[in-house]
């Protein structure tokens, strides 16, 4: 059996009702009594930076037309010690994009909707959320059962979140 954990940003979770059911879900943290303002999406080529810069690596499980995603989001270059030492393994990396139909090829410059993370390590989830927040505003963290929910929001501290992660 394996695992995934989902990222929206939270005015998108807002938007489509997930706040009610995030309210009810068995754990949170970080819910907001009200929605945050829309703000603009993070493009894919956004999305794939700040992965890199974060440290983490990864499978994409998407294509970018014209572009070499393992340029920025590579396998794990130690899968047999990597969750051993910290490492920052995203595992299986989807990505949800405006105007992007399934297998459809992705453009750099399409809105990421929402992350997908299949078998990844707790912690480079966290990482990348983190790193991600401060350009795309509040994520709303799920894991595919629904039972947690958990919102990084720009400037806080991963030291501070990490204490509360739930996975």
């Amino acid at each position: 059996m394996s695992w995934s954990l989902l990222v929206t940003p939270l005015h998108c979770a807002a938007e489509d009702g997930v706040l009610e059911w995030a309210a009810d879900a068995e754990s949170s943290f970080g819910l907001p009594d009200e929605p945050p303002a829309a703000r603009e999406l993070p493009t894919v080529a956004q999305v794939l930076s700040t992965f890199r810069g974060a440290g983490c690596h990864g499978v994409p499980w998407f294509q970018v037309a014209g572009f070499d995603v393992t340029s920025d989001l590579s396998g794990c270059p130690d899968p047999a010690t990597c969750a051993s030492v910290g490492g920052l393994d995203l595992g299986e990396v989807s990505l949800g994009v405006e105007g992007a139909d399934g297998d459809q090829l992705v453009k750099l410059d399409q809105a990421v909707t929402d992350i997908g993370f299949r078998k990844p390590a707790s912690s480079a989830v966290l990482a990348a959320t983190v790193a991600l927040a401060s350009q795309a505003g509040p994520l709303l963290v799920f894991n595919g059962s629904g039972e947690h929910v958990f919102v990084v929001s720009p400037g806080d501290d991963p030291t501070h979140l990490a204490q509360h992660w739930p996975w």
